[in-house]
């Protein structure tokens, strides 16, 4: 019995040892490795480096920006044998107190993982900061050498991991195995890399985040004048002087240049209004009116111009790993969480537009093999990353050869090729990302899916999120309610449209299929308006530009 009481004790006095900051557990695994989470309330990437403990735990490991910090699952880790606390922003020297004080040395006290996590609880949809280190308690804190950075497969992005890479980091260095079925981590362990800490992309981030929404407004006012300036010039017709008339004609066709440049400025060195701006204009002025020569060949060689100059400049961004994403000034950052690399939503409008503004001086067969050319470059892992701008451009790659050949086809042979090409296009990405190497947005979608039922149910939950963002933003709402008018504006053209649709049936159907590509970005992407948003500005500002600038007799007929 004395042995029983003993025995019982000693178990109690080890459970006692384990118990600090507020009651949190300590557990050690069976290979002599610990786990510690720190948290740090209210506090941004910078005030967390600036904690002394923090940045010489970053020296022996690294430091990196938390995406979607709310994602941090804190709920059962202590089941998992990870001890918790809380610092707060006063206590400079907190965490060594808690690792030297805490149960974290004996006698073979083996290995110690430390993760600290800053995030602002008053903006929890802001980034945060994160700090790994593992190894002895002894060495978790150099006074000296140089700081270390994170990545993850979850953001293939140095600098950069997300909130649920935390708990698959801790599970994978612990060994321990899920508690239940359901306790699969949504991200992927976190990796130490060479530094230095991502300061700089963080510096760029608050940037980006203060500038990108009067920025995108400006172009978004300048594009609703240029729109309904046109629209008022062609209904007004000879009673609107000609150079104003072509003054509204190059703005319309501007939205691609424009749309282009509020991406590339992404990559400037200093990202201020005195540098972004007037970077902005010039590419949107410049980019539009380099083109102006052709016109004295054909009108419609313009907007080809324009097409293949877009293009070439996102193969380009592609090389370059798509880092102007991180900080455009239209859309959201990448660093939001919502896509780390790849085609973001917004351009996929874009991509279909400048394909069919080529596709219109191409062959049939050409322009749609160009269209699946790019649908794959916006759908493939190692390129765009981007499932619902492949669809969307495989759709649009669809209704190019239905609409082209529809005196051969027919009606439902022409929409047998629609559905079977977007089908095809759509399984071979689906494929693409099965076997890819590394995890991406894609594969989790297929994961996560769970049969046929579960698909109808991501596609609902994908329009809802477009529904949500209209009722945010209720400009959302101008290409949703603007692409069935213009749609009809094409089939049943107003007499000032005529001329030029009449003249160029290759143009007319780049038009529509641009237009109802767009209304297929809505559908199958989960940020649908903004998806479908310069697909709908390709479409009118190519139907409003051309009719501006064309005159009788002048428009060539590929």
């Amino acid at each position: 019995m004395t042995r029983a009481c003993l025995g019982a004790l000693a178990v109690v006095a080890a459970f006692a040892s384990a118990m600090f900051v507020g009651g949190t557990v300590q557990a050690q695994t069976e290979d002599q490795r610990s786990a510690l989470l720190v948290l740090v309330p209210e506090a941004s990437f910078d005030d967390l480096l600036a904690i002394p403990d923090v940045a010489s735990l970053a020296r022996a490991g690294g430091a990196g920006l938390l995406a979607n910090p709310e994602d941090v699952e804190l709920d059962g880790l202590t089941t998992l044998g990870v001890s918790t606390a809380v610092l707060k922003p006063g206590e400079p020297h907190g965490i060594r107190s808690l690792v030297r004080l805490g149960p974290f040395f004996g006698p073979e006290p083996g290995e110690l993982m430390v993760i600290v996590l800053g995030a602002d609880r008053q903006n929890p949809s802001a980034i945060g900061g994160v700090v790994v280190a593992e190894g002895s308690a002894e060495e978790l804190f150099p006074e000296s050498g140089e700081q270390g950075s994170l990545t993850s497969d979850s953001t293939q992005r140095d600098g950069v991991v997300t909130g649920g890479d935390v708990r698959a980091t801790l599970i994978d260095y612990l060994g321990r195995a899920p508690l239940v079925s359901g306790d699969v981590p949504t991200g992927s362990p976190i990796e130490i890399i060479p530094g230095p800490p991502p300061f700089e992309l963080h510096e760029r981030y608050l940037a980006q985040r203060r500038m990108y929404v009067p920025v995108g407004t400006a172009g978004a006012i300048y594009l609703a004048i240029a729109g309904l300036g046109g629209i008022a010039a062609l209904a007004l017709g000879s009673r609107v002087p000609r150079p104003v008339r072509r003054v509204f004609g190059w703005g319309c066709l501007s939205v691609a240049a424009l749309a282009t440049a509020l991406l590339a400025a992404g990559h400037l060195p200093d990202l201020t209004y005195a540098t972004v701006v007037p970077f902005v204009a010039l590419v949107t002025v410049f980019g539009t009116l380099a083109f102006a020569p052709l016109e004295h060949r054909d009108v419609l060689l313009i907007p080809a111009g324009i097409g293949i100059a877009v293009l070439a400049f996102f193969a380009v961004e592609a090389i370059l790993v798509w880092t102007a994403a991180l900080t455009p000034f239209v859309g959201g950052s990448e660093l939001d969480g919502g896509r780390f690399y790849g085609l973001p939503n917004v351009f996929i409008g874009l991509l279909i537009g400048s394909c069919l503004w080529i596709a219109q001086r191409l062959r049939t067969i050409a322009g749609f093999t160009l269209l699946v050319a790019v649908a794959l470059f916006a759908g493939l892992p190692f390129l765009g990353a981007n499932l619902g701008g492949g669809v969307s451009l495989f759709a649009a790659a669809g209704l190019w050869l239905a609409i082209r050949e529809r005196e051969r086809l027919g009606v439902w042979k022409g929409l047998g090729v629609f559905v079977g090409v977007t089908l095809l296009g759509t399984v071979l990405i689906l494929a693409a990302h099965a076997v890819s190497p590394f995890e991406t947005h894609v594969t989790k979608f297929e994961e996560q899916a769970g049969g046929l039922e579960g698909v109808f149910e991501k596609v609902w939950d994908r329009l809802q999120v477009g529904f949500d963002l209209i009722a945010r933003n209720p400009f959302a709402l101008i290409p949703v309610i603007g692409l069935p008018i213009a749609i009809a504006a094409v089939l049943r053209p107003p007499a000032p449209l005529r001329p030029s649709l009449e003249r160029s049936p290759a143009w007319r159907d780049a038009i529509l299929v641009t237009l109802l590509a767009g209304v297929v970005a809505y559908v199958v992407n989960d940020s649908g308006p903004a998806a479908a948003g310069f697909a709908f500005g390709l479409g009118l500002g190519g139907l409003l530009g051309v009719s501006l600038l064309s005159e009788a007799g002048k428009m060539g007929e590929p």
